[in-house]
């Protein structure tokens, strides 16, 4: 197995390369340092403090009146959270420390749309030496990040916005599939570990997601040929609800209400 060759190696505390820095910041909305915009704040206040005030900051900037829609909608920007950890993670062979006081949305608007950025004040890594097998250092790392993060956030923002926690999980589990399915393998980077991994994320305790049943493996369903858009697909199993944040009522092109079109 792969990862057998990682045992009795020793912990090694780094950081990103300049290389692997520009690939996230260019790829995954990744940024580091000072905040450059005044509308910021920490997932730590988040988790802890509560969402409401907050989204209903991200209600204006969305054009939308509805909280469970600006939770929805918010949770799809966080997925890319999950993007930059599990491809540094994959790729880069090294795991960003995560702590959520750490790490702040700071908002962008680009071409009159919200896209934040996920910003950390200080970035280190812990590379796969770490522990005595791959394995080990990867369900740490699933802990950190959907126990440590997103089970809290996606708990509160369940609870205030009155949103199905299956959403907001697979508004992030989506972004993990298009991460190992077409960033990873159309950027042709170096990733050995690519099946491997991915298959340790389907395979994982669901305990690690605070929920009863593994969301990166439930909504993991094969693709499907749609006529609407002439594709293979993976349909999603519930509605984000981007369709009302746009006048034209626009869709998803993977969301399940196009099954009735």
């Amino acid at each position: 197995m792969l990862g057998s060759q990682f045992r009795r190696a020793k912990s090694m505390i780094s950081t990103l390369t300049k290389q692997e820095f520009r690939f996230l910041e260019e790829s995954c909305r990744f940024v580091a340092g000072e905040a450059q915009v005044e509308d910021t704040i920490s997932l730590h206040s988040l988790i802890h403090d509560g969402t409401k005030d907050y989204l209903t900051k991200v209600k204006a900037a969305l054009g939308t009146d509805e909280m469970d829609v600006a939770s929805s909608l918010l949770m799809k920007r966080l997925g890319f959270l999950a993007v930059n950890c599990l491809l540094s993670m994959t790729a880069f062979n090294k795991t960003l420390k995560l702590d959520p006081a750490n790490i702040w949305i700071d908002s962008y608007v680009e071409n009159d749309v919200w896209l934040p950025k996920l910003r950390y004040t200080e970035v280190q890594a812990v590379e796969v030496t770490a522990f005595e097998t791959r394995e080990e250092w990867r369900v740490q790392h699933f802990n950190e990040l959907f126990n440590g993060v997103f089970a809290p956030l996606i708990q509160r923002m369940s609870k205030e916005a009155k949103v199905s926690r299956q959403t907001l999980w697979e508004n992030v589990v989506l972004y993990i599939y298009w991460m190992y399915e077409s960033i990873l393998p159309n950027q042709q980077l170096d990733a050995p570990y690519q099946e491997e991994d991915f298959q340790s994320l389907l395979d994982a305790d669901p305990a690690l997601f605070g929920m009863k049943r593994n969301p990166a493996a439930t909504f993991y369903n094969p693709k499907t040929f749609v006529e609407l858009h002439q594709a293979e697909m993976r349909m999603r199993t519930t509605c984000c609800y981007y369709y009302k944040t746009n006048s034209e009522g626009a869709r998803c092109s993977t969301c399940p209400l196009n099954c009735n079109v």
